[in-house]
């Protein structure tokens, strides 16, 4: 479809569909043929909780079945994947006595959707998604000393996770940073920003392209996984709920918002950043600079380690669980034993 094609069918949709926000989609149906390595773990369940303003979001929950819980990880996805993607992680992390939660942000993933057409990339409310998270942690995760919470954040959704932690108080006792994206995306044009100031916002962006079923270059890059790569259009193809295809004019201009200072954010808590390059946290130099941060900067890594090739994602996976093994509290001992403490 030639460009301007796409973008007069948008057009036509935004002014035509004036639905309201399409609710979360809690029975996703896995798609024929996927390993069972990318299946939901034992035990998985889908929740949604409600937040102020917007649709209800997703989040999700697996729980150790033969080992001891440990301590809780939560994980934000990137806006590109659904939570489904990180199924393999998740199980790893569970047989490792993990309890692990997902959460998905307004618009994207299994989460409610905003507008029609519900495929397009919409913002959310002003402060929705840093609400939405600190409300999960303390009315549904509810960590404690004894089960601490790490938070751990993909890509752009880097900077929720952040901006929750430094604009609330939420219990947090340490963070990761996968292949951190905060580079607030190219600034808009002057005509987007006039037209996104009339309220025009849910209008696409030039380049938006209607949802394809075809597998992205990206997935089937040289560097790329065979399966690892594909298991998102897998979700996709399976679920119509689950697709996304460019963004509007009001998500770019929520992404070019200028950050708050994240680095006040892991100032008072240990952290582990896992980057492809050495910009803004990721700085080897950046994350000295606050106490018990660590930074590994493996090129390899690109922008999805979890779903890279056994080689790279086994460093990266090595990396998280022994950071996250760091942030377990000593087991009590046992009242009964010869060299307990009385």
């Amino acid at each position: 479809m030639r460009p301007w094609l796409a973008l007069l069918a948008a057009l036509v949709l935004t002014a035509c569909d004036s639905g309201g926000p399409r609710p979360a989609l809690l029975d996703s149906r896995s798609p024929p043929g996927l390993a069972p390595r990318f299946l939901p773990p034992e035990g998985w369940a889908w929740g949604a909780i409600q937040p102020p303003s917007g649709p209800e979001l997703r989040y999700g929950v697996a729980t150790p079945v033969a080992t001891a819980r440990r301590a809780q990880v939560l994980i934000l996805p990137d806006s590109d994947e659904p939570a489904e993607v990180w199924f393999e992680t998740v199980a790893g992390l569970t047989k490792a006595g993990y309890v692990v939660w997902t959460l998905e942000w307004a618009g994207f993933g299994g989460s409610g959707r905003l507008l029609p057409p519900y495929d397009m990339v919409h913002s959310g409310p002003a402060g929705s998604a840093p609400s939405a998270v600190d409300a999960l942690i303390a009315q549904i995760i509810r960590p404690n000393p004894d089960r601490p919470l790490t938070l751990m954040a993909s890509g752009d959704a880097a900077a929720v996770a952040l901006g929750t932690l430094v604009v609330l108080d939420t219990p947090v006792s340490s963070v990761i940073l996968t292949a951190p994206d905060l580079s607030q995306g190219p600034p808009l044009r002057p005509w987007e920003q006039l037209a996104v100031r009339a309220g025009l916002g849910r209008l696409p962006s030039p380049d938006w392209r209607p949802w394809s079923r075809s597998v992205s270059e990206a997935a089937t890059s040289p560097g790329a996984d065979p399966w690892r790569g594909r298991v998102a259009h897998g979700w996709r193809l399976a679920n119509p709920d689950l697709r996304q295809s460019g963004e509007s004019l009001a998500w770019r201009a929520w992404q070019a918002q200028p950050h708050d200072d994240h680095a006040s954010a892991i100032r008072n808590r240990p952290a582990l950043v896992l980057s492809e390059n050495t910009r803004g946290l990721a700085s080897a130099d950046a994350c000295r600079a606050e106490l018990d941060c660590r930074a590994v900067i493996q090129p390899q890594h690109g922008t999805a380690p979890h779903l890279a090739p056994d080689a790279v994602r086994g460093a990266w996976l090595g990396a998280v669980t022994t950071f996250l093994d760091a942030q377990v509290p000593p087991a009590e001992p046992a009242a009964d034993q010869p060299d307990a403490i009385e």
